[in-house]
């Protein structure tokens, strides 16, 4: 699922960490998507991984969706 808002997008999954497969689904798909649109900011949002990745020439930021939930209150 990918969605925008301003120009941050991001993709939401339950563990980024599960198999190749999930990592590379979805990181690609940001990837993909920053090439065909403008983008300030890429994120992850999963249960409770945290950490920045760099994939396809563009940074990543992996958040846990509580962490995420409090900064668009």
């Amino acid at each position: 699922m990918c969605r925008q808002r301003n120009n941050i997008r991001f993709q939401v999954c339950y563990d980024l960490s599960a198999d190749t497969e999930t990592f590379d689904r979805e990181t690609g798909a940001l990837v993909k998507l920053s090439k065909t649109l403008e983008c300030d900011k890429c994120l992850i949002i999963t249960y409770d991984e945290e950490k920045t990745l760099s994939e396809g020439g563009i940074d990543i930021e992996v958040i846990p969706v509580w962490k995420w939930l409090l900064q668009i209150v």
